[in-house]
């Protein structure tokens, strides 16, 4: 089935507010910059969460920027930096799909056509207001003829699109759902990346914390095989704040119990836990043994006998130990998850490749018998896969492997390389 991608630009493709920063640079030497800075920002979020018109939002922020057209290349400047990170690193995604991809946005052609070529999304692709210039070149005004000027303008440009599919929309505001509401989007995807609002999310299909989980519902190729937000973290209140910090700061979902719960309440939640780092809590046997997702465990604790590293080795669960400061404690945890490393590891080999994110990288722990790696090749091999990049570290018991390579993945193959005799655990990083 044909399926249109339709995006908006302000807090979704960006991270800020276009009109925001433009105010910071018209406003620069004006004494009362903070105070109009913030009315701005209130209106723009009355538009945004429908309270008022955007015709009265446009027509207020306009008259409060005092801005002119030499204005724009240094915000054009500023919005380059300012590219939600997710967008970013998934560019593949609107260089591929391109012909159905959209910006549908209540911002200005002016500033967001420059931004999105960069992605390969072309001017026709673009569906924004535009400003009006007095003789001085002044940004006066915009033009009022143009729908999405007005209140609930995004329903009317997206119905005169009559795009033939499936049409997804992907928005951080109200303004941006009422395509659905409407009947003419058929799934609307509250984006929370950059601002979560309440009004949005609460009618959202999809709550979508950035591209990555996007793209991993809609089946789509991304940079990361397994958004960051899907993989929990579970902490027990011995560790220090500062660890939770780190990870959610990552993009994580991280959960903080007791060091008192009990075991039940443990097990429970280890049933979809994938890190689990504790300090003083002993991690039982019976514990290790039910949780059957769990990739890695950071034992933060100074005794000898937190954690039973010999049961995590045959699960394939990695145990990072690591005599140092909470920060670097944290971050060998980290390039773990992000590339792969086992360097801290203290029942793994230690293995490091550098991430290659123009490749594919998967990890395969397996146990440490005769042919292993030659069926791993043979199956890349005779899915015409070339291999960029291979590391092989081993001890008596396990191995563990990293593999680039250099074209995508399908679901056969993985199933495959799940199924080697001998595999323990197998991952697709990216």
């Amino acid at each position: 089935m044909n399926r249109n991608y339709v995006f908006d630009f302000d807090s979704t493709l960006t991270s800020v507010e276009a009109l925001d920063v433009l105010a910071e640079i018209t406003l620069a030497e004006n004494p009362k910059k903070n105070a109009i800075i913030k009315e701005i920002i209130d209106i723009t979020n009355l538009g945004i969460d429908g309270e008022i018109s955007f015709t009265e939002s446009l027509e207020k922020r306009i008259k409060l920027l005092q801005a002119k057209k030499s204005d724009l290349p240094k915000l054009i400047k500023e919005l380059r930096k300012k590219v939600s990170p997710s967008i970013e690193r998934n560019k593949a995604f609107f260089e591929k799909y391109a012909d159905n991809i959209y910006v549908i946005s209540a911002g200005f052609k002016e500033f967001i056509v420059p931004i999105v070529a960069k992605y390969n999304i072309s001017e026709d692709k673009v569906f924004a207001n535009t400003f009006e210039f007095d003789k001085n070149n002044f940004i006066v005004g915009f033009d009022r003829k143009n729908p999405l000027s007005r209140h609930n303008g995004k329903i009317q440009c997206l119905r005169d699109l009559n795009l033939k599919g499936e049409i997804q929309v992907i928005g951080d505001g109200y303004s941006d759902y009422v395509t659905r509401e409407a009947g003419i989007a058929h799934k609307f995807f509250a984006y929370t990346e950059n601002i979560s609002r309440d009004k949005t999310t609460k009618n959202a299909d999809f709550i979508a914390p950035n591209l990555d989980e996007f793209l991993f519902v809609n089946k789509l190729p991304r940079s990361i095989s397994y958004p960051k937000n899907r993989i929990n973290i579970l902490l027990f209140d011995d560790v220090e704040k500062e660890v939770a910090t780190l990870f959610y700061d990552e993009g994580f979902s991280v959960e903080v119990i007791s060091k008192d719960s009990s075991e039940k309440i443990i097990l429970e939640k280890l049933k979809h836990i994938h890190v689990l780092i504790t300090k003083s809590t002993k991690i039982t046997n019976t514990t290790i043994n039910s949780a059957d997702k769990l990739l890695v465990i950071g034992d933060f604790s100074t005794t000898k006998n937190n954690i039973d590293s010999a049961i995590c080795k045959e699960k394939g669960i990695v145990v990072f130990k690591v005599k140092s400061s909470i920060k670097k404690k944290a971050k060998a945890i980290l390039n773990f998850i992000n590339s792969g490393d086992t360097i801290g590891a203290v029942d793994f080999p230690r293995i490091k490749l550098p991430a290659d994110k123009s490749t594919h990288r998967f990890l395969h722990i397996h146990k440490n018998i005769p042919g292993v790696m030659a069926t791993i090749n043979k199956v890349l091999a005779n899915s015409k896969r070339n291999i960029t990049a291979q590391y092989l570290s081993t001890d008596k018991s396990i191995g563990y492997v990293m593999t680039d390579i250099d074209k995508e993945y399908n679901p056969a193959l993985i199933k495959k390389l799940k199924n080697i005799e001998g595999t323990i655990k197998f991952r697709v990083l990216y």
